[in-house]
């Protein structure tokens, strides 16, 4: 297995690595990769973000299965590794290879802390990055959803006890990225889209146990997100005055009562 690396990945080498599968591959770039590469989107028209920035890691996690990591250990000229039935591990595949002079070490997972796998699955998104060279102006990669990122920083913090600075700048880019991801639905159109995280954004926060210490943690509420849309007009005014109002509502009767 490779040595456990300091430095974060180069950004050329997480795309030179992410181009390989597709999600018709039923794999995805899940964890603090798939939050930097949202991050790294929306950060030229969200000036906050910058302050949370280098948007690396020196990990890059897919979620996926066995076939997935061996395509992309072919592509590499790595190898593949499956964890025996006594391993007790998320990992439903590992992948080794040397990429740009550096031994890299890529997990599969069959599950993410935070997210049910299945809601992971129905909601992976193609971004679109652009990249220069070889003739190529974009590329398309397989991420895991802006809503799951957040939902996985929070889990990653919460829940593991992760406070170190890359956690924490990871933490507080989420709720930015996700309204920027919302924010840029509506103004491509996609008002169902928009309104569909809204509401999952709401149960998230309503139900999980680790959303309940967000108005705790070191970043901006995600919860202030509803209130961002509140006088939004390209939603609709029956959802803007009767859901959105409803979730804030609720969302405070709650706090309220836990305090």
């Amino acid at each position: 297995m490779a040595a456990e690396r300091k430095e974060p990945l180069a950004r050329t080498t997480v795309i030179k690595l992410a181009s390989v599968l597709g999600l018709e591959d039923n794999a995805f770039i899940v964890g603090g990769q798939a939050l930097n590469l949202w991050a790294e989107r929306y950060a030229l028209g969200r000036p906050e973000l910058i302050a949370f920035g280098p948007f690396t890691s020196k990990d890059l996690d897919y979620f996926g299965h066995r076939q997935a990591a061996k395509k992309l250990a072919d592509a590499l000229n790595g190898e593949v590794h499956y964890p025996g039935p006594d391993d007790h591990t998320p990992n439903s595949a590992v992948v080794t290879a040397t990429i740009d002079g550096i031994d890299l070490e890529i997990d599969f997972l069959s599950d993410v802390i935070g997210v049910k796998a299945n809601a992971l699955e129905r909601d992976a998104v193609e971004l679109i990055v652009p990249v220069r060279g070889n003739g190529v102006d974009e590329l398309v990669l397989p991420v895991m959803h802006p809503l799951h990122c957040l939902q996985s920083r929070v889990a990653n913090v919460v829940t593991l006890g992760r406070h170190d600075d890359v956690a924490m700048r990871q933490l507080a880019a989420a709720p930015i990225v996700l309204q920027a991801y919302i924010d840029e639905m509506l103004a491509e159109g996609d008002v169902k889209e928009a309104k569909l995280v809204l509401q999952r954004l709401f149960e998230f926060l309503r139900g999980d146990i680790a959303a309940r210490k967000c108005p705790e943690l070191p970043m901006r509420n995600p919860a202030e997100i509803f209130a961002a849309f509140q006088r939004d007009r390209r939603l609709d005014l029956r959802f803007r005055w009767f859901n959105l109002r409803s979730m804030r509502r609720t969302l405070r009767s709650r706090r309220r009562r836990r305090e």
